[in-house]
C-alpha cells in the first residue's frame, strides 16, 4: 500500500508540473530527435549504435555505463497472437520479434538499407535476381546453424504463406553455403524493404520441425540478442540474455520485457514508477503524453506514422458506407482542427489525405476536405439518407484517442448520423479487422518507408488486412505499377488519387510513433529505425548513475 500511495503521489506531483507548464508549446516531432520524415534526406540513427557496412559494432557502452539490467517496454503492438512464426504476423505485432528474431537487413527512417544478418546484397535487375550473401558463425537459440539452406526455408514459407516479400519473387535459389539469390518474374521496389521485416525474420528450421507448427508459434527461436522466457497474451512478454549471441560483448542488458498496459494513466504511473513497478521505455501516440513527459525532461524521440483514419465497411453493399456520398459525408462533418485543438497537445496534426508531407505519395491538392456541415447533409440526402443512420465506431486498442473517437461521435450526430463506440480489446479488434465489422474502424493507417507497400497492405490482395474494405478493381494494377520502378512518384501520387478520389478511408489526424524513456535508457537508436527495424534491442543499456 505505501508504494502504490507513492506512486499515486508522485502522478500527482508529475500531473501537477505538467499542468503549470500546459500553456507552453513543446518542439513537433519532426523537430525532434528521429522526426525526419521518409525520403527527406539524413539518416536519423547515431552511427555509433547501428552496424556500419553490415558489420556490428563491438564497442562496449560509453559514459560509465555497466552491463546489466532489464528494460520494460510498454508499446502499441497488441499482444494478442502467437509471433514465434514470423510469417504468420503482420503490423504492429511485428515490434515483439524485436529481441529474439533478427531479419536480413535493418532499414533507416530515410530508407537507407543496412546488411545485418545478410553481410552484403546485390540488386541485378536486368538478370531478375537478387542476391545475397550471409552472415557466418551465426546460431540459433536452440545451438543450430544459420545457413543458406535455413535462410531459404525462411523466404520460402514466407513465399509460401502470401508474398511477404514481394509478390515478384517466385523462388530461392542456392549458390553456396552462405549465398542465396531471390528470383523474380518482375523488379519490384519494395523486396529489399522487405528483407528488412521482422515479419521475414530468421527462425531456427530444426526446432520448428522437431516440435510443429503449433509449438513454434509460441516459442520464437531466432538469432537474437534476447530468448523468450514467457508469453502472457495480452499481459507481458519476458525475454532473458542470450549468452551465445552471435556479436561479441552484446546484449548489454539482461533481459527486455514488453508489458501490455492500455490504460494511459497506468502507463504514465508505471513510466514514474520505481522498481519492479516501473517501465523504462513507452512507445505511445497520445498527444498529451508526449507534452508531459516532454516538459518533465523525459527523451522524447518521434517520427511521422501516417494517420488515424475511419476505415467503413463498404465492402457490404447494404451498408450506407458502401455509397460514396455518405463517405465523402462523414469528412466534411469532421472537424479535424478542433479535435486536433482538443487532443494534440501541439504535437498531432489534421489529416486531410491518407499519405503526409514527407513521401513522395503526398499531393499537392487539398481535396477540400475541410469542415463543411451544410455540404456533408447535402451529400447525406442525396445518398438517400436525409435523417441520417446509425452506425457504430470501433477503436483501435493501443492507437485511437478514446476522446478523439468521442468527439467524431459527436461531430457525426451533427448531421443525423447516430454512432455508437467500442472500445475493444486487442484480441477482439483483430477479430472484427479480419472477420469483419458493421460500421467503421478507427484504425491507424500507417505511411510505409516504400510507400507503395502502404497501399497494397491495406487495399492490395496479398495481405487483405481490412477485410471489409472496398476498392475499385484497377487498384491492383495501380499498385503494381507503385512496385515498377524506384523513381515512382507519379505512379504512387495516382494510386493515392485513387483513395482520396473515392473515399476509400476518412483520414482524421497524423500520428507521431514516439519514443520516452528514462534518461537512463542508452542506445538502441529509438525512432531512428523505420517501421521494419524500430530499434536496436543489443544496443540498448542501461547508465550508470
Amino acid at each position: 500500500m505505501k508504494r502504490i500511495t507513492a506512486i499515486v503521489l508522485a502522478l500527482m506531483v508529475a500531473l501537477s508540473i505538467a499542468a503549470c507548464g500546459g500553456g507552453s508549446d513543446i518542439e513537433t516531432p519532426s523537430q525532434t530527435s528521429g522526426g525526419t520524415p521518409p525520403d527527406s534526406g539524413s539518416p536519423t540513427a547515431p552511427a555509433a549504435e547501428s552496424p556500419s557496412s553490415g558489420t556490428p559494432t563491438d564497442t562496449p557502452p560509453s559514459g560509465g555505463a555497466s552491463y546489466g539490467g532489464v528494460v520494460r517496454i510498454v508499446c502499441t503492438a497488441e499482444g494478442a497472437n502467437p509471433i514465434g512464426v514470423p510469417w504468420e504476423v503482420f503490423g504492429v505485432d511485428t515490434a515483439l520479434l524485436i529481441p529474439a528474431v533478427e531479419s536480413l537487413l535493418l532499414e533507416r527512417t530515410n530508407g537507407e538499407i543496412v546488411p545485418f544478418l545478410a553481410e552484403s546484397y546485390e540488386e541485378d535487375a536486368e538478370n531478375l535476381e537478387i542476391r545475397i550473401k550471409l552472415r557466418q558463425g551465426v546460431k540459433f537459440h536452440d545451438g543450430s546453424d544459420f545457413n543458406a539452406d535455413v535462410a531459404i526455408w525462411n523466404l520460402e514459407r514466407s513465399i509460401e504463406h502470401g508474398g511477404n516479400i514481394s509478390t515478384a519473387v517466385i523462388g530461392v535459389e542456392r549458390r553456396g553455403d552462405y549465398e542465396l539469390a531471390l528470383l523474380l518474374d518482375k523488379y519490384q521496389n519494395n523486396i529489399i524493404s522487405g528483407l528488412a521485416s521482422h515479419a521475414n525474420g530468421m527462425i531456427s528450421k530444426e526446432s520448428y520441425e522437431e516440435n510443429g507448427i503449433d509449438w513454434a508459434r509460441d516459442n520464437p527461436v531466432g538469432t537474437g540478442p534476447f530468448k523468450l522466457k514467457e508469453y502472457v497474451h495480452g499481459g507481458s512478454i519476458t525475454f532473458v540474455k542470450n549468452e551465445d549471441y552471435w556479436q561479441d560483448g552484446k546484449p548489454y542488458l539482461d533481459g527486455m520485457e514488453f508489458q501490455f498496459i492500455r490504460d494511459v494513466m497506468t502507463q504514465n504511473v508505471a513510466l514514474q514508477a520505481a522498481g519492479d513497478q516501473s517501465i523504462n521505455v513507452l512507445d505511445t501516440t497520445n498527444g498529451e503524453q508526449i507534452q508531459m513527459f516532454s516538459q518533465m525532461g523525459y527523451r522524447i524521440n518521434s517520427m511521422p506514422i501516417g494517420p488515424i483514419s475511419l476505415v467503413p465497411n463498404s465492402l457490404d453493399s447494404s451498408s450506407p458506407l458502401s455509397k460514396l456520398e455518405v463517405r465523402q459525408a462523414i469528412s466534411f462533418a469532421l472537424n479535424r482542427e478542433s479535435i486536433v485543438a482538443a487532443r494534440g497537445f501541439g504535437v498531432l496534426q489534421p489529416a486531410y489525405q491518407f499519405v503526409g508531407e514527407g513521401w513522395n505519395a503526398h499531393l499537392p491538392d487539398s481535396y477540400n476536405l475541410s469542415y463543411d456541415l451544410d455540404k456533408a447533409k447535402t451529400l447525406l440526402a442525396e445518398a438517400g439518407y436525409p435523417d441520417g443512420f446509425t452506425t457504430t465506431l470501433i477503436a483501435q486498442p493501443g492507437l485511437a484517442d478514446k476522446d478523439a473517437v468521442v468527439a467524431m461521435q459527436s461531430q457525426l450526430a451533427q448531421i443525423g448520423i447516430t454512432a455508437e463506440v467500442e472500445f475493444p480489446d486487442s484480441g477482439g479488434y483483430s477479430a472484427y479487422r479480419s472477420n469483419g465489422w458493421e460500421g467503421l474502424l478507427v484504425q491507424h493507417t500507417r505511411s510505409l518507408t516504400v510507400i507503395a507497400s502502404t497501399f497494397n497492405f491495406y487495399f492490395g490482395q496479398t495481405m487483405k488486412l481490412l477485410s471489409q474494405l472496398w476498392y475499385p478493381d484497377e487498384m491492383e494494377q495501380a499498385i503494381e505499377n507503385g512496385f515498377a520502378k524506384s523513381e515512382n512518384t507519379e505512379e504512387v501520387q495516382q494510386l493515392h488519387k485513387m483513395v482520396l478520389d473515392n473515399v476509400l478511408v476518412i483520414p482524421v489526424y497524423y500520428l507521431y510513433d514516439t519514443w520516452i524513456t528514462q534518461p537512463n535508457v542508452e542506445g538502441g537508436g529509438f525512432a531512428g529505425w523505420g517501421s521494419s527495424t524500430m530499434f536496436l534491442p543489443e544496443e540498448v543499456y542501461l547508465a550508470a548513475g
